[in-house]
């Protein structure tokens, strides 16, 4: 593992990891952490037993995406730590609705937190990353479904997770004269809460048959892919989105 930190440049850096709590974001602060770098985790839950398997070197703190004024805190929080080099947004809201009685409660509880939540948290990080004046990174989850139009009564997280396509392309160019990458990750179907909830084992069965690898990924694979994206080895790779899916979305 030291020979990984070493090669892969993430040793001693700060990063903000929103959606800590528990699923993806919990294994991304864990695997960046045992990286070398300094996590902060952040979400709507309490994250601190998270922050807690991470180190000493780790913190918690608690950010609601769909309340855009806890943003603030978290930044300042980061600038109290030190330099920001990175931000990895795992945070996200589905609410499984069949299409026919979505209403405006469940649309405006998805945008606020997939896609308003998300701008003002990608502003205010990118604009700290830059006032550091080294460079970093921006990870910004996306799904499968943006791609396909989601399963299962996901439509309108499908639609709403498609604009991080959009929004890390602008970012993209606003951040790569500052040596600011990013970028964004699709992911399939993941073995967490979020996959399960609204779920019968029927659908789950059926869902798994159409994925080539047979089998749903496990949260620690979707970290290493974020490791990647935040480490040297992607100096040159910005506004792009990777997907990991197990070849189930073949784009």
């Amino acid at each position: 593992m030291v020979e990984d930190q070493a090669r892969l440049g993430l040793g001693g850096r700060l990063v903000i990891v929103v959606g800590a709590a528990q699923g993806i974001g919990a294994a991304v602060a864990k695997r960046l952490s045992a990286l070398g770098m300094d996590v902060i985790c952040a979400d709507r839950q309490d994250c601190a037993p998270v922050a807690a398997e991470c180190g000493e070197r780790a913190s918690a703190i608690q950010v609601d995406l769909s309340k855009p004024e806890t943003i603030e805190g978290l930044m300042a929080h980061a600038r109290s730590r030190g330099k920001l080099f990175g931000l990895v947004n795992c945070a996200g809201l589905l609410v499984r609705t069949p299409f026919e009685e979505v209403d405006e409660a469940v649309m405006q509880r998805e945008i606020a937190v997939n896609q308003t939540g998300v701008f003002y948290l990608s502003r205010a990080a990118l604009a700290e990353i830059k006032a550091g004046g080294a460079g970093g990174r921006i990870v910004l989850f996306t799904s499968q479904g943006a791609f396909t139009g989601g399963f299962f009564g996901s439509t309108t997280y499908a639609m709403t997770k498609a604009a991080i396509g959009a929004l890390i392309k602008s970012l993209a160019r606003m951040g790569a004269p500052d040596a600011i990458a990013v970028n964004a990750v699709a992911p399939g179907g993941v073995d967490t809460p979020m996959l399960r909830g609204g779920m019968s084992e029927a659908d789950l069965d059926s869902f798994r048959q159409r994925i080539p690898m047979n089998r749903f990924a496990e949260p620690d694979e979707l970290a290493g892919v974020c490791a990647f994206l935040l480490s040297d080895w992607s100096s040159y790779i910005t506004g792009s989105t990777l997907h990991v899916n197990g070849g189930q979305y073949l784009p």
